[in-house]
């Protein structure tokens, strides 16, 4: 059943790494949806040993909790191709706004966001510092 978003809302799908910063993208995630509907999603690598160790586990839950404060879902996918697999995501929650961190690169390139921007132009790109 399609959740009926107030006037104003968006829908919003913040992306998140296995790290306790990750905070501030989600709070920022929920001031950009407005009261609409809120998504995190974190891709872990195929072969990583994810959440064997007890920071990354630690961390995921605290993410959790942080997330439930604002009504939302989590869910942690599992690719190689982060960037496929953030777009399939993004599209199967119908999303209108995907923030994610930035990448902090000399110069300031954010080759990540730039891809996701081409990919899916109909959706914006929202880069937190």
């Amino acid at each position: 059943m399609e959740q009926k978003v107030q006037q104003g809302a968006t829908r919003t799908l913040v992306c998140v790494t296995a790290q306790r910063t990750c905070e501030r993208l989600i709070r920022m995630g929920a001031q950009v949806a407005r009261g609409g509907e809120l998504c995190v999603v974190h891709v872990a690598p195929m072969d990583s040993q994810f959440m064997d160790g007890d920071d990354d586990a630690q961390t995921l839950e605290f993410l959790y909790r942080i997330v439930r404060e604002f009504n939302a879902e989590m869910t942690v996918e599992r690719s190689d191709k982060p960037l496929d697999a953030i777009e399939v995501h993004a599209r199967r929650v119908n999303a209108q706004v995907v923030v994610l961190g930035s990448s902090n690169l000399p110069g300031g390139r954010e080759p990540i966001a730039m891809d996701l921007k081409l990919r899916m132009q109909d959706i914006r790109v929202l880069i937190v510092h």
